[in-house]
């Protein structure tokens, strides 16, 4: 977890076991073998004893770190700094702590009085080079981590991050010379490991991705990450079976399948299609909320809001209706761009989303009336019916295998004149099936017959890409449907 253990400070044998140095070494004992609970007691017997024990104050920190009360946390190691403010690990810790909070101007001080206390020490910088990492200082990053190992050049960890940096920046041949480094120093690193997998995937040596993935899993069997890039890069070499069998075990040991190898076991034929894990979703949109935006739009020519303002705006024209909408409820909003595209047709929003970071975006747009965190089913099974006069799904149906249970609660939720527009990816024939981009496609007649079982009428039913993959467009399905 990145976390810094207290080292191991014995006291001389035969310290009585009630005095505070003999409950400290209890508490440490307890600690490093996870008994939090215990490590607890023993601390605070300690501390009635001596409260200003500034080890057993920061190894109290540490017990409250481990079991997630983290502002606790943070004023007993400020209370052991106090104390004794000489102990770089005490600052190293505090600082780390204050990081993972996203308290990085405190915790730059913090890290700076730490290299101060033991300047020859490759810890500090590590922990440093991480926080300029999360700054997105990347070059930075690079020079602190070198440091780092000029300090401690017998260390793996340096080099080993530096080439996760290099990574990130598309720089696959020095990320794997990284790699290597840090491997020849310690063989045993399954992260290190995975990053050399990633880089010699991204070279196009895949069997060396393989087995470097398949050395990974033998040292941590039960991480559920490995098998799932032990899947994919099998897949690419052509082993189709031992894909399979690595995408099994990975969904084996998270039932959740928060890495979607249920998604590629659909998309190879191994499984039927079924719906995709909530999870998965909420993971792979929560992960792509930052960079959301540049890369839809820019990246594979994402206008599905644009196609579905046209759709919209044609169709009320043809028949007679307004264009103007009181309330809509924007069905997998993620960071706002349908409201956005309809903001001069529409007084409210609601935004409905399963990504917490997606609904952040959304928040910060100040578009939306009301925002919720749930999927798009849910969502609308909380609105009143009648509660809406535009129903709006840009790019979301794509993750629904089975639209009808949601065209059901849209038309229930639907005024009488109400619209709904959604895209949809197409496939030729009936039906649905598993895209190879991961998201679902669905039939002329499949649409059309869930649609019409709804109760909706199709105003509009136009055949238009909505995005690109690998620079073709791909078939889509923009619709607008009425509520008699």
């Amino acid at each position: 977890m990145g976390r810094l253990q207290p080292r191991f400070r014995s006291h001389a044998q035969g310290t009585p076991k009630r005095s505070p140095a003999g409950l400290y070494d209890a508490a440490l004992r307890a600690f490093l073998s996870r008994r939090y609970g215990q490590a607890e007691e023993r601390c605070r017997q300690a501390l009635a004893l001596d409260p200003g024990h500034a080890d057993c104050l920061h190894l109290f920190g540490l017990v409250h770190w481990q079991t997630n009360r983290l502002d606790l946390a943070v004023e007993l190691i400020a209370a052991a700094i106090r104390c004794n403010p000489a102990n770089h690990d005490y600052f190293l810790n505090l600082g780390e702590l204050l990081r993972q909070q996203n308290k990085l101007d405190e915790a730059r001080k913090s890290f700076d009085i730490a290299i101060k206390l033991a300047p020859g020490r490759a810890a500090p910088w590590i922990k440093l080079g991480n926080l300029l990492r999360q700054q997105r200082r990347t070059d930075e990053a690079l020079l602190t981590y070198q440091h780092a190992f000029t300090l401690e050049p017998d260390k793996a960890e340096a080099p080993a991050l530096s080439a996760g940096v290099l990574l990130e920046l598309g720089r696959y041949q020095e990320a794997l010379d990284r790699c290597e480094l840090s491997l020849t120093i310690s063989p045993d690193q399954a992260e290190a490991l995975c990053v050399k997998g990633d880089c010699l995937h991204h070279l196009g040596r895949n069997a060396e991705a393989a087995a470097s993935y398949r050395r990974a899993s033998e040292l941590e069997p039960g991480r559920v990450s490995i098998w799932r890039l032990l899947g994919k890069v099998l897949e690419q070499t052509g082993d189709r079976d031992g894909a399979i069998k690595a995408l099994r075990r990975a969904r084996e040991l998270d039932p959740a399948d928060a890495f979607g190898a249920g998604v590629e076991l659909m998309r190879l034929g191994a499984d039927d299609v079924s719906e995709m894990p909530t999870a998965y979703v909420r993971l792979l949109f929560d992960q792509y909320a930052d960079t959301f935006d540049t890369e839809l739009v820019q990246s594979l020519g994402y206008r599905g809001p644009s196609v579905l303002r046209e759709a919209v705006r044609s169709a009320c024209l043809a028949h007679h209706k307004p264009v103007r909408f009181n309330h809509a409820i924007d069905l997998g909003c993620g960071t706002g761009l349908a409201a956005a595209a309809f903001a001069d047709m529409v007084d409210r929003f609601t935004g409905i989303d399963l990504s917490p970071a997606m609904i952040d975006k959304a928040r910060a747009t100040a578009r939306y009336a009301q925002l919720a965190v749930t999927d798009m089913l849910e969502g609308l099974r909380s609105t009143p019916d009648g509660g809406a006069d535009l129903v709006l799904a840009a790019d979301a149906m794509v993750y629904l295998a089975d639209i009808l249970p949601v065209l059901n609660e849209a038309s229930r939720v639907l005024t009488s004149g109400g619209l709904l527009a959604f895209t949809l990816e197409r496939r030729d024939g009936d039906g649905f099936v598993m895209g190879e981009g991961r998201r679902y496609a669905h039939g002329d007649a499949y649409a059309r017959t869930s649609l019409e079982a709804a109760g909706l009428a199709v105003l509009r039913f136009d055949r238009q890409s909505v995005r690109t993959e690998r620079g073709v467009p791909v078939p889509g399905l923009a619709v607008v449907a009425g509520k008699p």
